[in-house]
């Protein structure tokens, strides 16, 4: 996926996010500034003797008002707690993400080969382990599971199911894959690549607008599945092998 996009010609007054996010923005919960913190402009550092400064303010103030009344101080240990609340869910948003990413991908990718009759949204392993019409020796072969030759033209052997198969497998494989690039050319530019080393940046107290956003999220967790559904993951993988053993 080509990361670099050049801004327009038209002499259009978008500002370098907008133009490198093609949805403006719109859903990046950081346009708006928080109450009582630091706002900086985009690809700029954050100033962090400011910050300190303004943080040890505002926990003076809090700790202040704690001693005025009981709703004060629920707040002061809100606030305190405030930390551990947001580590928690994250954990939890990103076991529940990589749970559904696991399970669609094995969905996608066995689509590709064929699909279950009787429950379209099992993969194949699924249907044929809690098939009761298989045995533990069999438990890959089950009859309510059919490759697309077989559904199609009632012939699962032979020369012609081979190639029909074949056909269509590439024809998954490549549809997810346009999927996945036309998803993150039109929505989420930020959503290409792996995100390691803009993460690493944006920790170090660079500002990068729009990249942690909340359409970021979306899209990047739905062109993951269908990326790695389309063997875009291995073939890289393979690609990477090779050049190492050269």
């Amino acid at each position: 996926m080509d990361c670099n996009m050049e801004p327009g010609d038209g002499g259009s007054s978008a500002t370098p996010t907008e133009e490198m996010n093609g949805a403006g923005n719109l859903m990046d919960f950081l346009d708006e500034p928080f109450p009582d913190v630091g706002t900086y402009e985009d690809f700029h550092t954050i100033d962090w003797l400011r910050e300190k400064s303004r943080d040890t303010d505002r926990h003076r103030k809090i700790t202040s008002k704690s001693k005025e009344s009981f709703w004060e101080l629920i707040k002061s240990l809100l606030d305190a707690w405030s930390g551990w609340v947001v580590m928690l869910l994250i954990g939890l948003l990103s076991g529940t993400l990589a749970g559904v990413i696991d399970l669609a991908v094995d969905w996608m990718t066995d689509l590709k080969e064929g699909v279950c009759l009787t429950a379209f949204y099992y993969s194949h392993e699924q249907r044929c382990r809690t098939s009761n019409e298989t045995t533990l020796d069999d438990q890959d072969e089950c009859p309510q599971w059919q490759k697309w030759a077989e559904l199609m033209t009632g012939h699962a052997e032979g020369a012609g199911a081979y190639v029909l198969n074949y056909f269509l497998y590439v024809l998954w494989a490549l549809l997810f894959s346009f999927l996945a690039v036309s998803l993150v050319r039109v929505f989420a530019p930020y959503a290409c690549g792996s995100g390691i080393p803009e993460i690493k940046t944006i920790l170090s107290g660079f500002i990068i607008r729009g990249y942690l956003g909340k359409w970021t999220l979306l899209i990047k967790t739905v062109t993951l599945v269908l990326a790695v559904s389309s063997g875009l993951s291995q073939r890289a993988l393979l690609y990477l092998t090779f050049i190492s053993n050269i």
